[in-house]
């Protein structure tokens, strides 16, 4: 009988005791196989140790007696007959089972399938969006952060190329925390993080900063790094850190400032809102446009009312409290709907 030296080479105790050619040589003791056993030892022993280890078991169990059942065949007989109807039972359980399995692969194929078309459908752009007092932080491609204010919205290109500028698409307001991509002492077009607001485009590279846009009132606040300025036409401004860019698209003006308190621009990101230099008209913004609220003003000569410090922004009727109290208004809220009067 011919075998192969290659097909044992890896084998373990336990294969050389579940190999048929094996086990039938070493029981029936026949000698025309001794002699491929020995070569083969002899070309691979380390396997002398895993041949002796499988004989010991293929001993243990020739030396155990023969099982002698106690019972009859009439009675076993009985005992399967008795045990049917528990059998059947149990069957008919797993049947039921894997029915059921079945029917739930066939739902997760579905959802996967759904799941896999709207991922291929999402491919081209990605849209974020927050609700009304809703708040996200996104992580981007590059690993650039952003944190998503109330009812804004947040859209790039999730594909982005590597000879390409990053771009994204705000509306409503954002901070950002990009990543410096450039490498030292090249700087490539590629580098660049553009983010596009309104009529204007904010050309970054490394850089923290503040937007928003809300009503055609664009305010850019820079807090580290550079950042240009753009419109259609060309470059508008250079940013530095502590220098805040307004742009009002109804009147067509644009001013830049470097006097004010630049962290009021980060108040929303720790829930508050600074109520300094603001009247309630400022406020009556924030209520509709951040929580979604349409507000009625009763008596207008109130508009100009203003408060002092900070007020909490974790929720809307934290500010309704706010100038409830503090202004000593008359205020109605039914639903999304406050009417606003002077007492």
């Amino acid at each position: 009988m011919k075998h192969d030296f290659l097909l044992y080479k890896d084998f373990k105790a336990v294969d050389f005791f579940e190999d048929e050619a094996f086990t039938s040589y070493y029981l029936s003791g026949m000698g025309d196989d001794l002699s491929f056993w020995k070569s083969l030892v002899n070309t691979y022993p380390y396997l002398e140790q895993e041949i002796e280890k499988a004989i010991q078991w293929i001993e243990l169990l020739r030396d155990q007696p023969l099982h002698q059942s106690k019972i009859d065949n009439e009675t076993r007989w009985s005992r399967i007959q008795e045990s049917l109807p528990l059998y059947v039972q149990a069957q008919d359980r797993l049947y039921r089972i894997r029915k059921i399995r079945r029917w739930i692969a066939q739902v997760a194929a579905v959802l996967l399938l759904g799941f896999t078309i709207y991922e291929v459908g999402q491919l081209g752009t990605k849209m974020n969006n927050t609700g009304y007092g809703e708040q996200r932080e996104l992580l981007l491609p590059d690993a650039s952060v952003v944190q998503l204010n109330s009812n804004s919205r947040l859209k790039y290109v999730r594909d982005w190329k590597t000879d390409k500028p990053r771009e994204v698409w705000l509306d409503g307001e954002a901070l950002f925390e990009v990543k410096h991509t450039a490498i030292k002492n090249r700087l490539q077009q590629e580098d660049y993080f553009i983010v596009h607001v309104g009529d204007i485009s904010l050309t970054v590279l490394g850089t923290k900063f503040n937007v928003k846009d809300r009503r055609g009132h664009i305010e850019v606040s820079l807090f580290e790094g550079s950042l240009q300025v753009m419109d259609k036409i060309g470059l508008k401004h250079i940013l530095k850190p502590g220098e805040t860019f307004i742009y009002d698209k109804v009147a067509d003006t644009e001013q830049v400032l470097n006097n004010r308190n630049i962290q009021e621009a980060l108040s929303w990101t720790r829930g508050e809102m600074v109520v300094e230099h603001q009247n309630l008209s400022d406020i009556i913004e924030v209520l509709e446009d951040n929580y979604g609220y349409s507000v009625e003003l009763k008596d207008s000569s109130i508009l100009n009312k203003r408060l002092q410090g900070v007020a909490p922004l974790t929720q809307a009727d934290d500010i309704l409290f706010v100038i409830r109290h503090a202004m000593q208004l008359d205020m109605k809220v039914e639903g999304k709907k406050i009417t606003i009067n002077s007492k």
